[in-house]
């Protein structure tokens, strides 16, 4: 049978597809194994989130009506409360923190900044970041084999773990993230994603080493159900005094600090990248007149990392 014309045309046709198969799956592979790094086109536009900047104009119009003294004890208050990074990080370095939570927008600028600002010039002693234990070993092994680039949760996260190492190369790098047997166990029990991250975190903590958290903004808030909160529910009095949250900021990746940017730039206190070590001592007038900036970041973090692109 295997000699009959039909019998080749079949295993010509189920080898043909085979091919194809084996293909397809070698191409899922090489694109899920080395995905192209994504980057987005250079902009340079001072407003890219106009809806936002209506705020900004508002704020210069109540600024320039103000007597001299006001403007002045404004300007006074916003260049002692807006610090270099250099300057925070000798405060953080000197500081007895042992949780540090940044929140920040999975993006690819975001990532290259916290590696080449933050990571290659402050030392931890454990990382903790939004991956789970099996899947930081898949990440852990293309460091090892000199991966330049691999994204996690869409952006690069191989600069960072190569800066955290060289940086302190006995440094513990943990995942956090729920895991699928606790998102199984879930159904039935009032337990909630962060309050597993939560978990995770104390399974790895170790008292009196400085742990960064590294996760997506919101996890870091200090509003109830989130990681931070969670973390800080469950500890000590004297540990909830060496906590800290800080989210982190592309001029652009937000509106309301991209108008905030804007009316610093426009009353000469024009800075580059910029902290807000404590987003509670500004002036008065900054809450009155950026109040979604103030009600989605400064009420919601102690500090503030703004960097410019």
């Amino acid at each position: 049978y295997m000699d009959s014309p039909l019998a080749r045309v079949i295993l010509a046709l189920l080898g043909g597809y085979l091919v194809i198969l084996l293909f397809l799956s070698v191409h899922g592979w090489m694109i899920e194994e080395y995905p192209r790094r994504t980057t987005k086109p250079p902009n340079s536009e001072r407003i890219q989130l106009p809806f936002y900047h209506e705020s900004a104009v508002k704020a210069l119009h109540q600024f320039s009506q103000l007597p001299k003294y006001e403007k002045a004890a404004i300007r006074e208050n916003l260049e002692s409360c807006l610090i270099s990074m250099d300057q925070w990080l000798t405060h953080l370095i000197q500081s007895d923190h042992q949780i540090i939570c940044i929140g920040e927008f999975h993006e690819e600028s975001t990532r290259n900044f916290l590696a080449e600002e933050f990571f290659a010039k402050f030392s931890t002693d454990v990382l903790l970041l939004e991956v789970t234990p099996k899947n930081l070993k898949r990440l852990a092994k293309r460091m090892e084999a000199g991966r330049e680039y691999f994204p996690l949760l869409g952006a690069d996260i191989m600069s960072i773990l190569r800066a955290a190492k060289g940086r302190n190369p006995s440094v513990k790098i943990w995942g956090i993230e729920e895991t699928n047997e606790q998102s199984k166990n879930k159904y039935g029990h009032s337990i909630s994603r962060d309050q597993y991250i939560s978990h995770n975190f104390w399974d790895r903590f170790q008292p009196g080493l400085r742990h960064i958290i590294l996760f997506g903004a919101l996890h870091c808030t200090n509003e109830s159900n989130w990681l931070f909160k969670n973390i800080s529910n469950n500890a000590s009095l004297s540990l909830k005094e060496q906590m800290l949250n800080v989210q982190v900021l592309g001029e652009h990746q937000n509106g309301p600090v991209e108008a905030f940017v804007y009316f610093l730039d426009e009353i000469g206190i024009g800075k580059e990248t910029f902290v807000i070590p404590d987003t509670s001592v500004l002036h008065p007038f900054v809450y009155k007149f950026f109040k979604l900036l103030k009600q989605q970041t400064l009420e919601k973090y102690y500090a503030l990392i703004v960097f410019r692109t």
